[in-house]
């Protein structure tokens, strides 16, 4: 398997974090998670803009070659070289702060790192429980709209997921607002409306949820942004989602979606529409 590390092509073996490292040390930094699927990386423009815009929010300094362009281009050189070219792959990239200082930064020069991976194709798929996690509520910031390095409230959802058998979690903000699942936007429909939480909760602004704002209104939906709680998402539909995927839920915090009066005809359409142009 090989990477990219700071635009050099080069085996993973040759890789190596030293202990100074501030990834390591502090979670000083970023990531985005991408799809390659069809012979293209999916969501391309808006997964180069978050990261420009989360580098300038965290004052790392890119390097000179840092363009759309080139960026991309290792990107696909990098499949190339790791044989997934035409095949569906998981991408990474991870920049953070290079070395210098404790918690005050001598250096805001950035390490890119890219790695690629076997993956799987986009799906819509069935989960059954969706559950409210408690432990750590989110706030806005300016840097929590973006992935950073410092992933600790997810973690602990993750675990709590696992404790009590759920399929996914909503985590909330300090006001108890819902604000996003572990991994994914949450999103719901009621009638012709698609609901979402505000960025004002401090969820990321999901690669897919910006996708879904541009692209319901096209196919007939209303979208409402907004402050709204777990009760508010006693809805019609229920779903989870991110660029790799969209689960549908059939329970929230143990109480049944709505399956006396389900989608009409029309919206499941829209819907079904909709999600076949996140592929």
């Amino acid at each position: 398997m090989y990477l990219v590390y700071n635009s050099v092509l080069s085996p993973l073996s040759d890789f190596g974090v030293d202990v100074e490292d501030r990834a390591f040390q502090y979670g000083d930094g970023l990531f985005e998670t991408l799809r390659y699927q069809g012979g293209r990386v999916a969501f391309w423009p808006d997964h180069y803009d978050r990261l420009r815009r989360g580098m300038a929010a965290c004052r790392l300094d890119p390097p000179a070659d840092f363009t759309s362009g080139a960026l991309h281009g290792q990107l696909l050189a990098l499949l190339d070289r790791n044989e997934l070219t035409g095949r569906t792959a998981r991408i990474k990239i991870q920049v953070w702060r290079q070395p210098g200082g404790l918690y005050t930064p001598t250096n805001n020069r950035a390490n890119i790192l890219i790695t690629a991976r076997l993956g799987q194709p986009f799906t819509v798929s069935e989960r059954e429980r969706l559950g409210i996690f408690e432990g750590v509520r989110l706030s806005p910031s300016v840097v929590s709209a973006y992935k950073t390095t410092s992933a600790l409230p997810y973690v602990l959802a993750g675990l709590a997921k696992q404790d009590g058998g759920f399929d996914d979690m909503l985590l909330l903000d300090t006001h108890g607002h819902v604000a996003e699942c572990i991994a994914s936007a949450v999103f719901w429909v009621r009638g012709e409306t698609l609901w979402m939480p505000s960025l004002q909760t401090g969820c990321i602004d999901g690669i897919l949820r910006r996708q879904l704002l541009r692209l319901a209104p096209e196919l007939g939906f209303q979208v409402r942004e907004g402050l709204f709680s777990p009760e508010e998402v006693a809805a019609d539909a229920v779903f989870c989602g991110n660029v790799m995927g969209i689960q549908r839920f059939g329970a929230v915090n143990g109480l049944a979606v709505n399956q006396k009066k389900p989608l009409n005809a029309g919206v499941e359409q829209n819907l079904t529409a909709l999600f076949r142009r996140l592929v």
